[in-house]
């Protein structure tokens, strides 16, 4: 005989660490359905997905690698403003001649730009997207190393 169609699905009912089980049964002789009587199983348990101490590392790390980070870019940036104004200075009383030209090549050469030859905000993103996998390379807290290295440059 075939089974009617308002037959339900299996319900799983979980509570305090037992699975219940309800099975609606179909007797082929009265055509009545039976339910099953719940069987306590016992649930394995599971480890967290996330642990408190890979979190605080994580964000720890990030966090003293973001300021790292801000506080190098900050002393790159001052020693290229320093550098260009000592070269224009050398430049002006003709020390020394500065081929912009060449320099403007080797900077599209290392930010790796187009045939167009400037450097757009793709590339930047690609750079940055390059920096942050190598910093994020096997580690299994990459989340939360991204939050405390954001947290890091913002704030330190």
């Amino acid at each position: 005989m075939a089974m009617p169609l308002c037959i339900k699905r299996p319900v799983h009912c979980q509570e305090q660490g037992i699975l219940l089980i309800r099975r609606p049964l179909y007797d082929n002789n009265t055509h009545h359905i039976l339910v099953q009587v719940p069987r306590p199983v016992v649930m394995e348990e599971n480890n967290p997905l996330i642990h408190k101490g890979e979190i605080s590392f994580g964000a720890v790390l990030g966090l003293c690698t973001g300021y790292f980070i801000k506080k190098i870019g900050r002393l790159f940036a001052l020693m290229v403003g320093l550098g260009f104004v000592f070269l224009q200075y050398m430049s002006l009383n003709g020390y020394v001649t500065v081929h912009w030209d060449r320099m403007s090549r080797g900077y599209a050469k290392g930010m790796g730009v187009g045939p167009d030859g400037k450097v757009t905000v793709r590339d930047v993103n690609s750079r940055w997207q390059k920096f942050v996998g190598f910093l994020t390379h096997n580690l299994q807290f990459k989340s939360t190393f991204l939050i405390g290295l954001y947290a890091g440059m913002r704030y330190g």
